[in-house]
């Protein structure tokens, strides 16, 4: 034992004798514990027996060294702890181990813990006791990391690092950006070093790096360096324009790492560390070529042949396994071009460089996005980056790329637009305005507002009969004109006000009763009955053909009076409106009260208690349909001009004539009649997960190839769209812009999933569009390279519905539309007769339903086409067709269309080279 000074010996009894700790001690003086034990037990003072000092005078005395000892023998020590066990199992805390345990899970610190043991279990102990204990239960748990592995050919990652010192032309020794791309699955690498990074030098690297590869990974995981990253963001980071357009074009998708989290991209981080510490370390370069050639050398001579130190197998070798898996390279480099944005001025133009560019459809003062090529300008809406006009770059500072129409005021284009008001109000009134613009010029346009806007007071008939009686009689005045029209529309007043009296029977022009009842008596009563029961008025398909322009005539010259005659409705007399409705009882839901509202002067209805609306030969094909009579729309024209609804007078020829006749205007009805373009895009709204997806066999590739899924409903919205809650298809179609061909959205369709949306608007329901004009997925088949090359070998697939298409796609067949039905109009004649003059298909096989208007629809498609020069195979139902390898049996009743076939049994078909 070290013997201490008499100084410091008192010292060690004072302290022990007001009952400090030996630790307390240890700390206040510096003395080793083991000595102050020793010098404790000499004087038998234990301090764990003196927590406190005492207050009795015994206790006093002993403490002072005065007065007489104690009689009382010292307390034995405490039993021996074995000493491998841990610090906090001897702690005189071990008995609260629980409570102490659950007051850390909340979150207490050291100090309250004691505080609450002490007041709670009547704890002895000093705070030291519990903070050691405490400290020993706050152990960290190792951090965890995931091991990342990725499918062949599925990720790569990139990074910059620094490379070796390299001579500028400065003529100082510099260290380059050093770019590294790695295979995520092989390890496989390639290593660049330049001297300055740009958006434009970080795209062209990573093209190096793809055609070094031989191929595109389907993902890029970087960090949020500028020239990738604009923004970052966890959930959707913004992608440089540049990059963004580069790896589209290669087929490949950007992935960022969060912000700090280097350990995502673990990979190409030690293969930067790899590369600095083996290939680099020590080295000096004259040249960056040098160095590049240096580090080409170096990944082939030693980092590929190297085994890697976790897949415990050669890199050379995984890298010729994953190559196979890689995007192919797309044949045409990528165009590359500065982005910017500009404000359209007030003349619908914007300024790029020293020239000037139409921006319509744009909005005056709304941005757009530009890109500059080298020899062109693109003009794309900021919001959905779709391209709204091209430009050829201009050569010529301070010109102007406009066209005449784009201009905000074009007087010719003005009378354009009255002509074409003019023609849908009537024949009689477009010749009239013709004239009048034909004798005067522009100043003709006044009379020709007068004329066309008098539809909005008066019904169109009414406008269209005064412009009748004036070219007859030669009147010139729009004044005179509106005269006409308002005695004529007095006079359908007063007829309407005699036609709701009530019918009498006494007039000097109505015989008596008695009279008819002598001559019924006299002459039919004593006829003979007839022999045969006389048959019903047909109308044979081939006498009357009704074309799609006189569809206009027949609903405007239609009466509802009529209707109500031949379908028997009931008319409310007391509920009254305007002078031009009246309303009926519904024939759908046959309520007492009477629920459906007629307008008379536009000739269209609402149903309010089944929801049902639409025009008047929709309301007639409805009630034939509930009578058992089926009819298209041309159908439910004829029966309609048979029954005397409608005056407008259907036109008479045979089918020769039809076919015999030419048409001077079909060119100029092509031209003019198109579809216009929509501005609302759903795809991205579209979900291909619906059950009934899955039941047709559609996958979310075919879908997103498509455009199409399903649209849910609007979650709190006032009012949703008929295509909520429907499987919708989007509807593209193409324009020219000079040799490009770009595709358009028309429209949306969307099928009913249940009998309520069938019974409300229909099995399908689209935007205003005119199917008779376009092909479906048309604008696939002149810009799909796939397609095309499907096409020029197999022919062109014509089936009947979206469907159909779907479910040949889903089969790799891509050289497939659709005619959305089975009739083949003369417009799509001549779209099909474009689209081989495009991509030049041998024949056109067609694969139209099994069911009898299938069967019709592709024989008479059929014989149209034939006349037309067309090559065509009709795929036969009746014949047997053998499935994978098995021998030829006949296809089952249950396939009834393409749809209803699998994927394997198209394939089988597309094998055999029947479509």
């Amino acid at each position: 034992m070290n013997v201490l000074k008499p100084d410091l010996q008192a010292t060690i009894k004072t302290l022990l004798s007001r009952g400090m700790t030996q630790r307390e001690i240890q700390r206040k003086t510096g003395i080793d514990r083991k000595t102050i034990r020793r010098y404790a037990q000499l004087c038998n003072l234990e301090p764990s027996q003196q927590t406190e000092p005492s207050k009795s005078p015994t206790a006093q005395s002993m403490a002072t060294g005065c007065g007489e000892p104690s009689v009382q023998n010292p307390p034995p020590r405490p039993p021996v702890v074995d000493p491998n066990l841990p610090k906090h199992v001897r702690s005189a805390c071990e008995a609260h181990r629980e409570w102490i345990e659950e007051q850390l899970r909340l979150g207490r610190n050291a100090m309250a813990i004691y505080q609450d043991l002490v007041e709670l279990f009547g704890f002895t102990h000093r705070y030291n006791s519990v903070k050691r204990f405490v400290r020993g239960l706050k152990r960290k748990d190792p951090q965890q990391f995931d091991r990342l592995e990725f499918l062949m050919g599925e990720e790569a990652q990139v990074d910059y690092g620094q490379g070796a010192p390299t001579l500028h032309t400065n003529g100082k020794y510099l260290r380059p950006r050093l770019f590294i791309m790695t295979l995520k699955y092989s390890g496989r690498a390639f290593r660049k070093a330049i001297w300055k990074s740009s958006k434009e030098a970080w795209c062209k690297l990573h093209e190096e790096a793809f055609r070094y590869f031989g191929g595109c990974p389907q993902y890029v995981t970087l960090d949020n360096l500028k020239e990738g990253v604009i923004k970052p963001d966890i959930y959707e980071p913004d992608i440089n324009p540049l990059y963004a357009a580069m790896l589209e074009h290669y087929g490949v998708v950007a992935d960022p790492a969060r912000v700090s989290d280097s350990d995502r991209k673990g990979t190409v981080e030690n293969a930067v560390k790899h590369t600095q510490n083996t290939a680099l370390k020590g080295r000096k370069f004259d040249s960056i070529e040098t160095q590049n050639e240096w580090l080409m050398h170096w990944e082939s001579r030693w980092a590929a042949p190297r085994i890697h130190g976790r897949a415990k197998r050669q890199v050379e070798e995984m890298f010729q396994e994953e190559k196979p898996y890689l995007l192919e390279l797309p044949l045409m480099p990528f165009r590359y071009f500065q982005q910017e944005t500009r404000t359209v001025y007030d003349d619908g133009t914007i300024q790029v460089g020293n020239s000037y560019y139409a921006a319509s459809p744009a909005p005056l003062g709304s941005e757009v996005a530009v890109r500059i090529f080298d020899e062109e300008i693109k003009i794309l809406d900021p919001r959905r980056m779709e391209v709204i006009r091209r430009h050829p770059k201009s050569k010529r500072a301070g010109s102007l790329m406009m066209n005449p129409e784009d201009r905000i005021f074009n007087p010719s284009r003005e009378t354009d637009r009255l002509l074409a008001q003019a023609e849908c109000i009537g024949p009689h009134t477009f010749g009239l305005c013709e004239q009048w613009f034909n004798e005067e010029g522009r100043s003709g346009q006044r009379r020709m507002y007068g004329l066309v806007n008098l539809v909005r007071h008066y019904p169109a008939c009414q406008v269209e009969k005064a412009a009748e009686l004036a070219k007859r009689n030669g009147l010139r005045s729009s004044k005179a004109l509106r005269r006409m029209v308002e005695i004529m529309a007095a006079e359908a007043e007063e007829r309407k006000a005699e036609r709701t009296d009530r019918l009498t029977q006494d007039h000097p022009l109505i015989r008596s009763g008695e009279d008819y009842g002598a001559f019924w008596d006299k002459h039919a009563a004593q006829a003979a009955p007839p022999a045969e029961a006389v048959p019903k008025k047909i109308i044979a398909s081939g006498s009357q053909i009704i074309c799609r322009e006189q569809l206009p005539a027949i609903w405007q010259q239609a009466s509802w009076l009529k209707v109500i005659e031949v379908f028997q409705l009931s008319v409310d007399d007391k509920r009254h409106g305007r002078d031009n409705e009246i309303w009926l009882k519904s024939p759908f839901t046959r309520e007492e009260r009477a629920s459906m509202h007629v307008s008379l002067s536009a000739n269209i209805y609402k149903d309010f208690s089944s929801g049902r609306g639409g025009g008047i030969m929709q309301f007639c094909r409805e009630m034939l349909r509930r009578q058992g009579r089926e009819m298209t729309m041309f159908g439910v024209a004829q029966w309609m001009g048979a029954e005397r609804i409608s005056t407008a007078e259907p036109q008479t020829l045979s089918v020769r004539d039809e076919q015999r006749q030419p048409r001077a205007t079909d060119q100029q009805a092509f031209s003019n009649g198109t579809n216009r373009a929509i501005s609302v895009d759903l795809r991205r709204y579209l979900r291909s997960d619906h059950p009934e997806w899955r039941r047709r066999g559609i996958s979310a590739t075919t879908c997103r190839y498509l455009g199409c899924g399903f649209l849910p409903d609007r979650a709190r919205a006032e009012a949703t769209s008929p295509l909520n809650s429907r499987l919708v298809f989007q509807i593209r179609g193409v324009r020219e812009y000079g040799h490009d061909l770009q595709p358009i959205i028309l429209t949306h369709s969307g099928r009913a999933l249940s009998r309520e949306q069938e019974d409300s608007h229909g099995k399908y329901w689209s935007y205003p569009f005119r199917k008779g004009l376009e092909i479906y997925n048309q604008d696939h088949l002149l810009l799909d390279e796939e397609a095309c090359r499907q096409a020029n070998t197999f022919g062109l697939v014509l089936v009947e519905g979206f469907f159909d298409v779907a479910k040949l796609v889903e089969a790799g067949c891509r050289n497939v539309g659709a005619l959305m039905g089975t009739h083949l109009c003369r417009e799509q004649m001549e779209r099909l007769a474009w689209i081989r003059s495009r991509i030049g298909f041998p024949r056109i096989v067609l694969f139209l339903d099994r069911d009898q208007a299938g069967r019709d629809g592709a024989r008479n498609v059929n014989e149209r086409l034939r006349s037309h020069n067309f090559e065509v195979c009709v795929f036969d139902w009746d014949r047997n067709i053998s499935w994978n390898g098995q021998g030829p049996e006949p296809i089952p009743d249950s396939i009834q269309d393409p749809a209803d076939m699998s994927v394997e049994q198209l394939q089988s078909l597309r094998t055999q080279g029947i479509i």
